[in-house]
């Protein structure tokens, strides 16, 4: 990758890592402050939304750069990384349940229960991690090395 794209990887890992800090707050307040009020829900699911659009807008940046295909959807670019071993196979229904959730968000809104939300924080939010580990120990910690030899 590029200097450029690196670059462009490391302000989407830190969007990442905003919003999963602004959804830990949230989770800090507790499950029945967030079942109990709208806003938080709000908040919450914006943040969760931002976290995932930028691990999509990764995905699709490392197939673009690396040349692994075209992918049609969300989904698909989620399967792309995980088939050339980019993000870890145990995780990989997080990844793809992440995609999916993604598009709930945007079009289906209305179906996500608060009751959901509350679980996704409680349960989930180490997927984030996960995905940020594996994007900088393949791309910025190797960019960083003076040998250029990827981990």
């Amino acid at each position: 990758m590029t200097a450029a794209d690196l670059e462009k990887v490391r302000a989407k890992l830190q969007f990442i890592r905003e919003a999963r800090r602004q959804i830990e707050q949230i989770r800090g307040r507790g499950r029945d402050s967030l079942l109990a009020d709208p806003i938080l829900q709000a908040a919450a699911l914006r943040n969760l939304q931002v976290g995932i659009e930028a691990m999509l807008d990764i995905a699709h940046a490392v197939i673009a750069r690396e040349g692994l295909g075209l992918p049609g959807t969300y989904r698909e670019a989620i399967e792309i990384l995980l088939r050339h071993r980019i993000l870890p196979d145990a995780h990989a229904a997080a990844f793809l349940s992440m995609a999916s959730f993604r598009n709930r968000l945007v079009h289906l809104y209305d179906t996500v229960e608060p009751a959901e939300i509350a679980k996704i924080l409680d349960q989930n939010l180490g997927d984030f991690t996960v995905f940020i580990s594996a994007i900088t120990e393949r791309y910025l910690v190797s960019a960083n090395d003076p040998g250029g030899q990827r981990p």
